[in-house]
């Protein structure tokens, strides 16, 4: 869940070619930056006249993200709307369709990599873009609380896995490649807690997305535990001589309008 990138790595003169930056600053909204900072990718963005290999594309709707070369250089990433669905190689024709259809959430495939060693991936859809996504279990930073409430080992283990997981207030959450924020919920907000360099760390989601195929609208998200989450977090920030509201409105333009993290 920490973020995968720093805004120092944000890659300027690429996004500078995509026309998103002005007065040298992503005009992108603080949901779409902490996407690209937490490893995500961002929703359909319009790009205009873009030049690349003699080609004139006068405007595309695609989604950004960020991969991180072997030397270490940040490149932007796109993800066009593609006109027939790309197929993936570790999924057979039945796990393919189901999870086109909406049948499946993801499919966990295992795999033998070029060095022997066994590897997993979460394979997830998004209709959108008619694209399989691919993401890595074993590098997925897992809450040790959401909305105050200790996740046991089970439920850590299907967060990971992708599973829905619930908490004792009925909430829902579900982890999410394909979500700009990582994660879904059958409520629009949580706070996780979350273990980073030794200590506690608080993450406020705020404007998630439903649950998939969930027919029901989402919940109010200020539970006992919500708010008590949120007490604990206020609390905390207040113990290093910062004010909240100061840092939300401080962080606004710069960083995510819907996400704090402090310890």
């Amino acid at each position: 869940m920490d973020n995968q990138f720093q805004e120092s790595d944000l890659p300027i003169g690429e996004l500078r070619k995509l026309g998103l930056i002005q007065n040298g600053k992503p005009i992108l909204s603080g949901e779409d930056i902490d996407a690209l900072l937490g490893g995500h990718r961002t929703e359909l963005i319009t790009l205009h006249n873009l030049h690349a290999d003699g080609i004139n594309i006068r405007k595309i709707d695609a989604k950004l993200s960020l991969e991180r070369m072997p030397n270490g250089h940040v490149t932007v990433q796109l993800h066009p709307i593609y006109r027939e669905t790309k197929k993936h190689p570790l999924l057979i024709d039945i796990e393919a369709d189901q999870l086109e259809r909406g049948a499946l959430t993801n499919v966990l495939k295992t795999y033998q990599a070029p060095d022997g060693k066994k590897r997993s991936w979460l394979i997830e859809y998004d209709p959108q873009t008619r694209e399989f996504i691919s993401s890595d279990p074993e590098k997925v930073q897992i809450p040790e609380q959401v909305n105050g409430e200790t996740l046991t080992e089970l439920q850590k283990e299907h967060y990971r896995d992708g599973s829905v997981i619930e908490l004792s207030d009925g909430t829902l959450l579900q982890r999410r490649a394909s979500s700009r924020s990582g994660v879904t919920s059958n409520r629009s907000a949580l706070v996780f807690s979350l273990l980073l360099d030794g200590g506690i760390s608080y993450l406020l989601l705020r404007g998630l997305g439903n649950i998939t195929n969930s027919w029901t609208e989402q919940k109010d998200p200020y539970t006992e535990g919500y708010k008590k989450a949120m007490q604990e977090m206020h609390e905390r920030q207040q113990g290093t001589g910062k004010d909240v509201e100061d840092n939300q409105r401080k962080n606004q333009h710069s960083r995510s309008l819907g996400k704090w993290r402090f310890r």
